[in-house]
This record gives structure tokens, C-alpha cells and sequence, in this order.
């Protein structure tokens, strides 16, 4: 059972880093390289972009070396909160950007945010679930 939730936190976060790395470069980095800020500006905010990608695949990475019991219980215990917690932190930001952006956009990020909170509640519901 708790080898299926993290995969299926497993398979929702491979499609994440699909999108983000798709749309992302399309819709953010885009208009960025374009935008009348200064050069500092441009390559802060792309090392952000390249940060959270980087977050994306590593704990995508870490949600199937988990399933698979590489790792022992007590290291993954911590890793699947931290990681839950993030992506949960994620979602609590999409929501607000949705609840800011006009309502052509904020549907997406209102999805962009479902499904960030469903990897953080399936990677925290690993953990909370081995407790019991």
C-alpha cells in the first residue's frame, strides 16, 4: 500500500517536472529574457526557475527510492515530510498567485496547485502512516 501512494507521488511529480520544464520555458523564461529589468535581475531569476527544477527531479528521484525500500524507514521517514511540506508550501503559493492573476490564468494555477498539494499529501502520508 504505501509503496503504491509514493508511486503515485512518484508518477504526479514526473509530470510536474514535465510541465515545468515545458511551459516553464515558454511561459516564464520567455517573456523574462525580454523584460526591461537589469541582467542581475534576468540570471536571479533563472537560477530560481533552474532551482526548482533541479528540487522537482530530485525529489521525484527520492519518492521511487523510497518505494522501492533502498533507503532505510528512518531517513525516508524525514525526507517524505521534508518534501511534503515543500510541495504543500508550493501549493499554498500557487493559490495565492491564482487568487492575484485574472481569471483566464487562475484556473491553471489553481490545477498547478491541486497538484501540488496532492504529491505533498501523498508524500507526507507515507511517513504518518508508518507511525501508526
Amino acid at each position: 500500500m504505501m509503496m503504491l501512494i509514493l508511486l503515485a507521488a512518484m508518477v504526479l511529480s514526473t509530470g510536474l517536472c514535465i510541465y515545468h520544464l515545458n511551459q516553464g520555458k515558454r511561459v516564464l523564461l520567455a517573456p523574462l529574457f525580454i523584460a526591461n529589468v537589469s541582467e542581475q535581475t534576468k540570471r536571479m531569476l533563472l537560477g530560481v526557475f533552474y532551482f526548482q527544477t533541479i528540487f522537482f527531479l530530485i525529489s521525484t528521484a527520492t519518492f521511487l527510492v523510497c518505494a522501492v525500500a533502498l533507503i532505510p524507514q528512518m531517513y525516508a521517514f524525514s525526507l517524505l515530510l521534508f518534501i511534503g511540506l515543500n510541495y504543500s508550501i508550493f501549493a499554498i503559493w500557487q493559490l495565492y498567485i491564482a487568487s492575484l492573476s485574472p481569471p483566464n490564468s487562475g484556473l491553471m494555477l489553481s490545477l498547478q496547485a491541486l497538484v501540488f498539494l496532492l504529491i505533498g499529501i501523498l508524500s507526507m502520508l507515507e511517513p504518518l502512516m508508518a507511525m501508526m
